[in-house]
């Protein structure tokens, strides 16, 4: 029986780390890909709220390092987005989601607030990407 359970889960774990990873960030960066030799392909598109959702919901690793936009996409997502400011690397088949501000560029030093994040979403000024990587 404990023999068993131990293989199942190792083979879970083998799984866990062969299954590609899903991001949520809000911001996207040439950084976030692995330069070689080899030529990389880079996919974007504009994705629906009930996109982000649905490809969030079986797990994500949060790439979200401003509090407060952590805050306005955990009311806007409807799950907890934790504040996590490190850096990602995508490799091929890996999955981000960017949340993007369309506000154009903001004074120096100036932050946005929860609410104003929130209210930018509803007014249209922010919008989800889905961004792949082959």
């Amino acid at each position: 029986m404990i023999e068993k359970t131990v293989n199942e889960g190792l083979a879970m774990q083998a799984q866990v780390q062969t299954t590609p990873r899903t991001y949520l960030a809000n911001a996207f960066s040439l950084s976030m890909i692995p330069l070689t030799e080899k030529p990389v392909t880079v996919k974007f598109r504009k994705i629906s709220l009930e996109e982000a959702r649905a490809m969030l919901s079986n797990g994500f690793i949060s790439a979200v390092g401003h509090p407060a936009t952590a805050a306005a996409l955990s009311k806007i997502l409807g799950v907890n987005v934790p504040t996590n400011r490190v850096a990602i690397t995508l490799e091929p088949g890996a999955t981000l989601i960017v949340f993007q501000l369309a506000l154009g560029r903001l004074a120096p030093g100036q932050e946005l607030g929860e609410q104003e994040i929130i209210n930018a979403w509803q007014s249209g000024k922010a919008y989800f990407v889905l961004v792949q990587v082959e």
